[in-house]
């Protein structure tokens, strides 16, 4: 299979990229190479040829991926390249070989390889999304960890982050983070509101990392920033508790030896990616001493509401003796 996937959407095509990777793979689970050829890097076209004159490319499964050829400067004869790839792939079963064309950005559609790459490959454009499409888009990235969040939600994601899909795919892992896979048609636009318009910069997951593998210094400096952006302190510290809750879930059949991400993940009903991440961190913790931080959270949370604590200083003191 040839496939050409271009576009001026560089996310989506790039997701796309490696989704094609993933099967790949998934198919051929042995006996299969792969090689990047970028062009962005150096002028591949000799080291191309020979991979594709290669007897192996045909030997075995390959996958061969072939990035900014239509962009590179400077480069062999248009004419040459078309003839040699016709040449290369005129009469030759190649059904089970995947080669990937990928161009990022603007292309000149009247260039003579476009041309032939349209006519000769399974090419899929990305263009950059836009109103109602790129609404749309955020809310299946939504529904993908069975979140249900309105259009007006996803409106003001893509308003946060400026249209910058990959900022906005990390948000709402960021979010999901949070929130957890969700097990109903529940709309979660409130909840989803909340985190999005927090203006935390720093990742509440990454500093529970840093308290779990005992770096207080850098754990404090990140609570400090989150402090500093002017959140309310309340809804900080929530979002704390709300995350060593998640750990205490998957905490209590990690411990118990189930080590499957998949398995817990649906038992506590939070997703694998969330799972994954909490396993990581709970290699430096034990049951007892997660237990020990929650109940501090919440009893800074239980002081603070009745104006008897600071919530900045109850967590710089929590991290700091740790």
């Amino acid at each position: 299979m040839i496939a050409f996937i271009y576009g001026e959407d560089n996310f989506r095509s790039a997701e796309k990229l490696k989704k094609l990777k993933e099967d790949f793979f998934k198919k051929n689970t042995s006996n299969a190479s792969s090689s990047v050829f970028d062009f962005n890097e150096e002028d591949y076209w000799s080291k191309l040829k020979t991979a594709l004159k290669s007897k192996g490319l045909f030997a075995q499964n390959s996958l061969i991926v072939v990035k900014n050829l239509l962009s590179r400067e400077g480069l062999n004869s248009r004419e040459e390249i078309i003839k040699f790839l016709e040449n290369k792939f005129k009469n030759i079963d190649y059904s089970e070989d995947v080669i990937v064309f990928w161009e990022g950005g603007k292309i000149k559609k009247n260039d003579k390889i476009f041309k032939w790459l349209i006519k000769n490959s399974q090419s899929q454009e990305f263009n950059k999304l836009e109103g109602l499409l790129l609404k749309k888009w955020v809310q299946e990235k939504f529904l993908n960890f069975n979140i249900k969040v309105s259009e007006e939600i996803s409106g003001s994601l893509i308003n946060n982050k400026n249209g910058d899909l990959s900022a906005i795919d990390k948000e709402i892992l960021k979010i999901v983070n949070f929130i957890g896979e969700n097990g109903s048609d529940e709309d979660l636009s409130d909840q989803v509101a909340k985190l999005i318009n927090s203006s935390v910069e720093a990742n509440i997951f990454q500093t529970v990392e840093l308290m779990s593998s005992g770096n207080k210094k850098q754990a404090l400096e990140m609570l400090h920033r989150q402090l500093e952006q002017g959140d309310d302190p309340f809804y900080i510290l929530s979002m704390y508790i709300y995350q060593i809750r998640n750990l205490l879930k998957i905490a209590e059949f990690y411990f118990q030896g189930n080590f499957s991400h998949l398995d817990i993940s649906k038992i506590v009903k939070l997703h694998p990616f969330v799972v994954q991440k909490g396993t990581q961190q709970l290699r430096n913790l034990d049951f007892n001493k997660l237990r020990e931080i929650y109940k501090k959270l919440e009893k800074i949370d239980e002081d603070a509401k009745r104006g008897k604590r600071d919530i900045g200083i109850g967590m710089e003191l929590l991290i700091s003796e740790m």
